[in-house]
């Protein structure tokens, strides 16, 4: 592929020009959202309706419980443990307390199975997995003050609460390609990596519900279970080379997983431990069905089974051999998971909470309702509610599809107030994700977009190919070569809405973050003429040139790599920094990046920004946001709420919303 000339090259380089120019820019965005005339009153609403976005269920280990939570009147997190899901809890690290001059914030929390030990990672201003250490809980001494590796992540705890293996990177040998590492209390650090022959950039090692084996699990995005440990012995492969994925845990001598082999949206088998390879020795459980199938849990002798029922959930439970003892009656229709939010990445976070003898917790939420936590007795399929939602809209979630380009339906959600008069044009924000099998569910929109709605606006989840929540092939249908459907489900369900006569293109916007701002980068650069604005929250641009940074070439796994001809082909047609053309009337945009964010680095937002304020003709202002403190995502309580409140102000400004 010819390289073409690129005029805002020297904007990737953190240059003190790169540097002036970008700090200047988000001064200018900065001044310019505050004062426009939505600001102050969804600023003071947000505050009213508080932190509806943080709750993550508890893990319970040796009798104790663990939580992180933002307590009132804090700005950042606290790591409690307590002797009880909900109620009085004792600090074991309170970021509040800890002296720095950036916004911390946890990123990984694993109690021992003693619960006397915990580890816990947390890291500075958005940079991730600076630190990791593992604590003492009752005496808060530090038993591992660090390790060796990069990036240490994916930490699980022996049976027997003796060490951890862990995935971390030797920067001596690569830092996009992850190894499996075992640390012993009261041992050296290990240096060498588990005699593992992964096949994967990312593995996962799991404790089996047993207490006598670990897994390793490879591909977050289409996880197998290639190796597996009985303690005292020696890994040995389980599934290694087995096509399809596979979910689950141990029961007895077998493994209970979810498989699409065979079964495009999931299918529950139960495999031999000791000869999983040979096919005929696997037991059906449960058949494929319209359901796809999501996560396993193994508790009390029983089988739970969440699925998503046309992107609902749906709580199950079965015996070992298949039949079904009932279903667990949800609050409603919605999102189970074990953190806030519609996004549900079911490959790598597992969805339900393990609680005391027969129950399993978890987070509900649905788009009018925030989220709530909630315990399940899986004995006596009985419900009840740990918390109540912070906030109930007086809203509706109505049920719609659209038709792509290629012919597939496309559902999608729209929530909109109970007064809304949805046959005039409504201001309307499309939210979506659409890639890397994450499930994005009919959950909570978020205390954002919940002010929106409140104020008069509507709001759409879309259900994009590339994400997870229809079963593989959807995933499939939106991944490397056939990334564009991804974007052509957005368009069609933008002018379902304006046939529709629900909104119009003078009212529409494009919302996303991470995978979701290139999508809205994407959108705004090939549709234009859909949208009055889109707000890109840490993108990727340049899909060409993130070869430069190691960590943003993770994306390959779904995007493709640019360095490969055939596929740089597919990226330059859509990768949203090379279309830009001059001339050409483009939406109002805000870019929206973290000054440390690993991922997605702020040279992105700054090369899309320039390009697009060199280019378009239609007067409408180009932001960009460069956020000090923040990585990929605000950190805190307080950076969040600024951030919620510029955009709720730039979309309401250009889509004629008056809070």
């Amino acid at each position: 592929m010819a390289l073409e000339p690129d005029p805002f090259k020297w904007l990737e380089e953190d240059s003190a020009a790169a540097v002036s120019w970008q700090t200047q820019q988000d001064a200018l965005t900065a001044t310019y959202l505050s004062l426009l005339p939505a600001y102050a009153a969804f600023n003071e609403r947000l505050s009213v309706l508080g932190d509806t976005d943080s709750l993550i269920a508890p893990k319970f280990a040796g009798g104790r419980w663990f939580r992180v939570r933002i307590p009132e009147g804090q700005n950042l997190q606290v790591l409690e443990v307590a002797d009880r899901a909900v109620g009085p809890g004792r600090p074991v690290m309170d970021l509040n307390a800890r002296r720095s001059s950036e916004p911390l914030r946890f990123d990984a929390l694993v109690p021992a199975p003693d619960g006397r030990k915990v580890v816990v990672g947390w890291s500075a201003a958005g940079r991730e997995l600076e630190n990791l250490q593992i604590l003492e809980v009752d005496t808060g001494r530090v038993l591992l003050e660090s390790l060796p590796q990069k990036r240490v992540m994916n930490c699980a705890w022996l049976p027997d609460s003796s060490g951890i293996c862990y995935m971390g990177y030797d920067p001596a040998v690569s830092l996009t390609r992850g190894q499996v590492y075992r640390y012993l209390l009261g041992e050296a650090p290990a240096t060498a990596s588990e005699t593992l022959d992964l096949r994967h950039p990312v593995a996962r090692p799991m404790a089996a519900a047993d207490g006598r084996h670990m897994l390793v699990f490879v591909d977050h995005l289409y996880p197998r279970p290639d190796f597996i440990l009985e303690i005292g012995g020696r890994w040995r492969p389980f599934l290694k080379d087995m096509p399809g994925m596979f979910r689950g845990d141990i029961l007895g001598e077998r493994f209970v997983a979810i498989t699409d082999d065979g079964a495009p949206r999931g299918r529950l088998v139960s495999i031999p431990l000791e000869d999983p390879m040979r096919r005929e020795a696997w037991q059906e459980l449960v058949p494929s069905g319209d359901s796809v199938l999501v996560t396993v849990m193994v508790i009390a002798e029983r089988v739970v089974l969440l699925d998503l029922v046309d992107t609902y959930a749906r709580l199950r439970v079965f015996r070992l051999d298949g039949a079904l003892e009932g279903e667990v009656a949800l609050p409603g229709r919605g999102v189970v998971n074990t953190f806030s939010g519609p996004y549900s990445m079911v490959n790598i976070v597992d969805c339900l909470a393990r609680g005391e003898a027969g129950e399993v917790l978890f987070v509900f939420s649905s788009p009018t309702e925030s989220p709530a936590l909630y315990s399940a007795n899986v004995i006596e399929r009985s419900v009840r509610g740990l918390t109540e939602p912070a906030v109930r809209l007086d809203a509706r979630v109505y049920d719609r599809s659209a038709v792509s380009k290629d012919g597939t339906v496309v559902p999608y959600r729209l929530v909109a107030g109970v007064e809304s008069a949805l046959s005039k044009t409504t201001p309307t924000v499309i939210f979506g994700y659409g890639g890397f099998n994450v499930a994005f569910l009919p959950g909570w929109v978020g205390t954002m977009l919940a002010a929106w709605i409140e104020a008069g606006g509507a709001v759409v989840l879309a259900h994009l190919r590339g994400g997870g929540e229809l079963g593989s092939p959807w995933w499939v249908a939106g991944r490397l070569q056939n990334k564009q459907n991804t974007f052509n489900d957005m368009y069609a369900i933008a002018e379902d809405l304006i046939r529709g006569g629900i909104s119009s293109p003078q009212h529409l916007a494009v919302f996303g973050g991470s995978n979701g701002g290139t999508m809205a980068a994407v959108a705004v650069v090939q549709r234009p003429d859909l949208f009055r604005a889109g707000v890109s929250q840490v993108p990727i641009t340049d899909v060409l040139g993130r070869v430069r940074d190691p960590i943003s070439m993770s994306a390959t796994l779904d995007y493709g790599d640019p360095r490969d001809p055939v596929m740089a082909e597919v990226l330059r047609a859509w990768s949203p920094y090379q279309n830009i053309c001059d001339g050409v009337a483009y939406p109002a945009v805000l870019i929206d990046s973290g000054l440390n964010d690993p991922r997605c680095p702020p040279w992105h937002g700054r090369k899309f920004a320039a390009r697009l304020q060199q280019a378009s003709s239609s007067g409408r202002p180009t932001l960009l946001r460069v956020r000090a403190g923040a990585g990929h995502g605000a950190v805190g309580r307080a950076a969040q709420r600024l951030q919620e409140s510029e955009t709720l102000a730039f979309l309401a400004e250009q889509l004629a919303l008056r809070p």
